[in-house]
C-alpha cells in the first residue's frame, strides 16, 4: 500500500478522533450549561446510541453488495455520512436555540429540562446517527486495503495513532481558546475539520474493485468450508461464532468505557477540582498515552498474539478503573489517564485485525456493522446508568461500573477463537509457521 493512499485513509481516522473526543469531553461541558442532570447529560454526550445498533450491520452489510465505479464500495458512505454529521455539528447551537411547535414543559410526564433541551437533543441524534453511518464503513475500508498480518496491524496502529492525535488535537485547542465556555464557533471549527477528512479520504483512497482484493486468511465455519451464504446474525452465529462471542466481547468493554466517557470532563472537574480548561486537558493524558503505546501494541500482537495482548489491555483498564474510585487530586488523575491509555490503546489497535481473523473479507463490513452495534447498543444503557447512578451516589460510581464491565470483558475473551480451532484451545501463542490470532 502506497503512503499517499495511507495519509489519504489517514485522513479520514483524525475527522473520526476529533469528532469523538468533542462529543465525548466538550459536548457535556456546553450541555451542562441547560440542565445540571447527569443523567441527560450522560446519555447526549455520548459517540454511539441506540440507531447505531440498527445503522452499522444495516450500511455495513449495504456496502459489502455496493460497487459504484470510481467511489467504489465503502466512500460513498463515508462521503455521505461523514459530511452529514459534519455539517449537523457545526450548525447544532444554531437549531438548539430554535423554537419549539409546542411547549414540552405543558407535557407532564417529561422531565423539565427536556423542553430546553428538545431541539439540541434532535441535533445530537442527527449528527450521531450520521457518524455511525461514517465511522464502521471506514474500519471496513482498511481490511479491504490491507493483507493480515504485520500490514493490517501496522495501518491499524496508525489509524489509532492519527485518531488519537484528532482527539488530543481538539481537547488541547479547546483549553486554551474555550477555558470558560464552549462558544459556537467550537462546533464550526469541528465540523469543518471532519468535512476535510473526509473529502481527503473519498478523494484520496483508491479501492480494490471486487475480486481484485489481497487474498486473505482463510476463514473456516464448523465443517471445514468458508460458507457462501449471506451476511446474517444467523450466518454468523452458525459459522463465525468466535466473531460473535468477540461482539459480546465489546459489548462489555464498551459498556464499561461509556459509563465513563461521558461524564469524566464533569468528574474532573467536580471530584478532581478542575477549572472548564483543565477538565478537556486531562483527558488529553489518555489519548497521548494511547498514541504512544498504539505501535507497541501493534508489534506486540504480530508477535504474542491479538488475542492475547487484546486481553492484557482489557486487565489495564481494569486496574485504571479501580484506581479511579479512590483518587483525589489532578496529578492523579493523571497518573489513572496515563494507565487507561496503555489498556486502550490495546482494544483500538486490535479490535478490528481480530475481527478479520475471524470472519471473511467479503463479509467484513457486516462483520465491522455487528461490532459497531454492539457498542452501539452497549453506550446509550451504559450512559443511562451511570448517568442516573451518578445523580444518586455522584460521578465517582462510573468507575465501579467501568472496573465490572472490563472484567467481564476478560472473562469473555476465552471464547473468542476461529470456529476450525479445537475446543479446548485459548488464547494459545501461535506456532513459528502459523500467523498468532
Amino acid at each position: 500500500m502506497k503512503w499517499s493512499q495511507r495519509f489519504a485513509y489517514l485522513a479520514c481516522s483524525l475527522s473520526i478522533g476529533v469528532f469523538s473526543s468533542f462529543n465525548n469531553f466538550t459536548l457535556s461541558l456546553w450541555l451542562s450549561t441547560f440542565t445540571t442532570s447527569y443523567f441527560l447529560i450522560s446519555l447526549m454526550g455520548n459517540t454511539r446510541s441506540f440507531e447505531g445498533a440498527l445503522i452499522s450491520p444495516a450500511t455495513g452489510a449495504w456496502s459489502d453488495r455496493t460497487w459504484l465505479g470510481w467511489l467504489g464500495r465503502r466512500r460513498p458512505f463515508i462521503l455521505v455520512g461523514g459530511l452529514s454529521s459534519a455539517l449537523l455539528l457545526a450548525a447544532t447551537p444554531h437549531i438548539a436555540r430554535l423554537p419549539l411547535p409546542v411547549d414540552l414543559a405543558e407535557v407532564g410526564w417529561l422531565p423539565a429540562d427536556v423542553g430546553t433541551l428538545a431541539p439540541a437533543i434532535l441535533a445530537i441524534f442527527l449528527f450521531t446517527m450520521a457518524f455511525n453511518v461514517m465511522d464502521d464503513i471506514h474500519s471496513a475500508l482498511m481490511v479491504d486495503l490491507t493483507p493480515p498480518g504485520a500490514e493490517r496491524n501496522w495501518l491499524s496502529s496508525l489509524k489509532v495513532v492519527t485518531n488519537m492525535a484528532g482527539q488530543a488535537g481538539i481537547l488541547i485547542l479547546g483549553a486554551f481558546l474555550w477555558h470558560d465556555g464552549v462558544p459556537d464557533s467550537a462546533f464550526l471549527v469541528t465540523g469543518g475539520i471532519m468535512a476535510a477528512g473526509v473529502l481527503s479520504t473519498v478523494l484520496g483512497v483508491r479501492e480494490p474493485a471486487p475480486g481484485a482484493a489481497v487474498s486473505d486468511a482463510s476463514v473456516r465455519s464448523e465443517s471445514g468450508q468458508d460458507s457462501g451464504e449471506r451476511a446474517t446474525l444467523g450466518t454468523f452465529w452458525t459459522h463465525y461464532r468466535g466473531a460473535m462471542v468477540f461482539c459480546l466481547v465489546w459489548f462489555a468493554y464498551w459498556f464499561g468505557v461509556n459509563a465513563v466517557l461521558p461524564l469524566v470532563s464533569l468528574y474532573t472537574r467536580d471530584i478532581l477540582g478542575a477549572s472548564v480548561g483543565e477538565a478537556q486537558l486531562l483527558p488529553a493524558v489518555l489519548l497521548l498515552s494511547t498514541t504512544l503505546f498504539a505501535a507497541p501494541m501493534a508489534m506486540l500482537g504480530t508477535r504474542y498474539g491479538k488475542r492475547r495482548v487484546f486481553s492484557a489491555g482489557l486487565a489495564v483498564m481494569g486496574v485504571a478503573a479501580l484506581t479511579g474510585l479512590v483518587i483525589t487530586t489532578k496529578e492523579m488523575g493523571a497518573v489513572v489517564f496515563l494507565l487507561a491509555g496503555v489498556g486502550n490503546a490495546a482494544s483500538m489497535v486490535l479490535h478490528l485485525p481480530l475481527m478479520a481473523d475471524l470472519v471473511p473479507r467479503r463479509h467484513m463490513g457486516a462483520a465491522a456493522g455487528i461490532l459497531a452495534a454492539s457498542a452501539s447498543i452497549a453506550a446509550p444503557l451504559a450512559s443511562a446508568m451511570a448517568g442516573g447512578l451518578s445523580d444518586t451516589f455522584g460521578p465517582r460510581v462510573i468507575f465501579a461500573m467501568m472496573a465490572v464491565f472490563t472484567g467481564l470483558a476478560l472473562v469473555l475473551m476465552l471464547g473468542v477463537r476461529r470456529q476450525a480451532e479445537p475446543a479446548g484451545e485459548r488464547l494459545a501463542m501461535a506456532t513459528p509457521q502459523a500467523q498468532p490470532v
